[in-house]
């Protein structure tokens, strides 16, 4: 013992080394985060080196650093190429002209609000191979959709339910949903909404709130944002870092349905 005297005495609280403390703050991070059990056992027989493999292995790529040079390093090639992805797309699509890579093409236009577009690229491969496609109406009636063309996304999506049930059930159910509500058909818009949000899905939440309150139903508002309070806490911290643009959209809404209200 006296060999590590030097070391309790330079470097330990209480007698107790600071790799012990270290290695303790590392199986409480383990247990909170539902790490397997070998962890505790590799930690406590091997304090020392357990704690730096753990946090090699499992603390670092949990924590918020990498997540914020990722984010940051999306958010710099998007201000430098802000259509880079679109044009990998379009790249793809003009030397493979599949209806795979258009209907991957038709979804970069619908994300950066060209419906139009993705229309004409979809309707391009229209054919009678693909009339029946799921996957390739759903993406066409999102994009009509979007482009204000209520009454043809609600005839596909309508088409889809015939043809698959069971096909994107959710999905469908949000497009029918806005589409009912574009054409103040209220009644319709709840029902489907009640039908997307089955599976709590953050997003489809949110947009049953902002149903709520355009529709000037504030208590319905409140409860489903308190569903959505519920869903978030129990998602990693990933999704909540990416869901929180969402809550600060829909809060935004809520506080100025209040101020009308009031």
């Amino acid at each position: 013992m006296e060999a590590f005297a030097w070391y309790f005495q330079y470097f330990s609280i209480f007698g107790i080394g600071i790799h012990v403390l270290i290695a303790v703050f590392f199986a409480i991070h383990a247990l909170r985060s539902g790490q397997p059990f070998l962890w505790l056992w590799i930690l406590f027989i091997f304090p020392f080196l357990g704690s730096v493999v753990y946090f090699i292995a499992v603390y670092l790529p949990q924590s918020r650093m990498p997540y914020q040079a990722n984010a940051m390093g999306k958010k710099a090639i998007h201000i430098l190429q802000p259509n880079r992805e679109l044009n990998k797309a379009k790249e793809r699509y003009e030397n493979i002209p599949s209806v795979e890579n258009a209907v991957r093409y038709a979804e970069y236009l619908i994300s950066m609000d060209q419906p139009d577009q993705a229309i004409v690229i979809l309707k391009q491969k229209y054919n009678a191979l693909v009339e029946n496609d799921c996957v390739f109406l759903e993406q066409l009636a999102t994009a009509y959709l979007q482009d204000f063309k209520v009454e043809q996304s609600l005839e596909l999506t309508s088409k889809i339910r015939t043809l698959d049930p069971k096909h994107n059930v959710e999905k469908i159910a949000l497009l029918r949903a806005l589409s009912f509500h574009q054409l103040k058909q209220e009644d319709e818009a709840k029902q489907e909404f009640l039908i997307a949000t089955r599976s709590q899905d953050i997003e489809y939440l949110a947009e049953y709130v902002l149903w709520a309150i355009q529709t000037n139903q504030a208590d319905l508002a409140q409860q489903i944002r308190a569903d959505m309070q519920k869903k978030w806490t129990i998602g990693t911290k990933y999704s909540r870092q990416l869901q929180k643009p969402i809550f600060k959209q829909v809060d935004k809404a809520l506080k100025e349905m209040g101020k009308k209200a009031a």
